[in-house]
């Protein structure tokens, strides 16, 4: 499997407890086979759980190793794509449901994590408001535009003009979109505890195990070889291998590969400077993003790249973290800060700027999470979600409708 990242990882220095699944030693059969130990696999895992859903997960590496390392924690309900611009492309019901789906499953990801916590131990979620500032005088009416937008769904967000955002910042930007309900957390310590959680209440989860082929019978089940070895038979199969593409039973993705560097800065005396500990990002793009964490840091990130590999090159690297430094020091002149940790991930970018979630348009048995842009985890729990009523069978007129808006049927368009 190709690296997802290169650097010094800040998220996994935590103490997370028993990390550790074992192997596939032996043929099972499951109702639901899940291929991926990430934030889909294990959220998809969680959510069948709770509906008593029999299934077993498969991770061909280790679990919560993989994208869940890269990701910045960041959880906003506001897609990459605004509501008017979706609504444009879509059409406005289509772009509202997809909105409104979003907003709900950060609700949901903030209810696993209070049980998680309850349980297991603590992720760091942490409820948050989010500002997106212009960076240029022609996004204000963007901006403007986005704010109309979403108060029509009654989404919550502010309008704050240059005089509102000097009295809570160091810094004056003309105009920016706060929107409220939004969060940080540790999202490698979420899929971590998550596994834990699920372990302790007998659900099947293996690392090492890896998915060599899969071969469907006539009567519609599947036989998925493990590690050459062993085999899992299932009624369905959830592929939820994050950006690890190779593993998937697709010829062709619609999607652009970006590069996206991140800082993890030594810890600020003082914070008090950042109003409430708010998500920043900007209307450029690429834009850059920045939070701050638990133990007084600021996560900054951005400067996307097109690219399909990750920068090894050290003086790259460097200048790429002096930039984003240079950056955060510019809106907060008063931190001086310096780098602890970087890193430098590829992600995938869907043309449409909208995740692919929903069942392989020739086998209805193949369901797809791939959670793909720039709101990760978010796409991650509403493919959970949506999990669910597929195999069921039972999905309602909204879940139909937003599954056709994501299906992968938009690939061969």
């Amino acid at each position: 499997m190709k690296e997802l990242h290169t650097g010094a990882n800040y998220w996994n220095t935590f103490t997370t407890g028993d990390t550790e699944w074992p192997t596939l030693r032996e043929s099972l059969r499951t109702k639901v086979l899940i291929i991926g130990g990430g934030m889909s696999g294990l959220l998809t895992a969680f959510k069948l759980h709770e509906q008593n859903i029999e299934c077993v997960l498969v991770e061909g590496k280790e679990i919560s190793e993989g994208s869940s390392l890269a990701s910045t924690g960041l959880l906003q309900y506001c897609s990459d794509l605004m509501l008017h611009e979706l609504r444009k492309m879509i059409g406005r019901q289509k772009a509202d449901l997809f909105y409104r789906s979003c907003f709900r499953a950060i609700d949901e990801v903030r209810r696993i994590a209070s049980l998680l916590q309850q349980e297991v131990g603590d992720c760091q979620l942490q409820s948050r408001s989010s500002m997106q500032y212009c960076s240029d005088l022609k996004d204000i009416d963007k901006l403007q535009k986005e704010y109309e937008a979403l108060s029509s769904l009654d989404l919550p967000c502010e309008l704050w003009d240059q005089h509102i955002i000097v009295q809570h910042f160091p810094f004056s930007k003309r105009l920016a979109l706060v929107t409220h309900q939004d969060a940080e957390i540790n999202q490698h310590l979420f899929v971590i505890r998550l596994a834990q959680y699920l372990s302790q209440r007998g659900i099947k989860l293996f690392e090492h195990s890896k998915a060599s082929s899969i071969r469907q019978h006539n009567n519609g089940a599947f036989s998925v070889l493990i590690n050459d070895q062993y085999t899992i038979e299932a009624e369905y199969i959830v592929h939820a291998v994050g950006y690890h593409s190779e593993q998937l039973q697709l010829t062709e993705l619609n999607v652009k590969s970006n590069r996206s560097y991140v800082v993890v800065t030594e810890p600020i005396a003082d914070l008090s400077s950042w109003y409430n500990g708010m998500l920043l990002w900007e209307t450029a793009r690429p834009y850059l993003y920045a939070r701050t964490t638990p133990d007084s840091r600021v996560i900054i990130g951005g400067l996307d790249e097109t690219s399909s590999k990750l920068d090894r090159d050290k003086p790259s690297i460097n200048r790429h973290i002096d930039r984003l430094l240079a950056k955060l020091n510019e809106l907060f002149p008063s931190f001086h800060a310096a780098a602890y940790q970087s890193w430098n991930a590829y992600f995938y970018e869907p043309q449409d700027g909208l995740p692919y979630i929903g069942l392989d348009p020739s086998n209805s048995k193949h369901v797809y999470i791939l959670g793909y842009g720039g709101n990760g985890t978010i796409y991650s729990m509403l493919g959970a979600m949506l999990a669910v009523p597929i195999v069921l069978g039972n999905a309602n007129t909204a879940e139909h409708e937003l599954l056709s808006m994501l299906s992968l049927s938009r690939l061969s368009r």
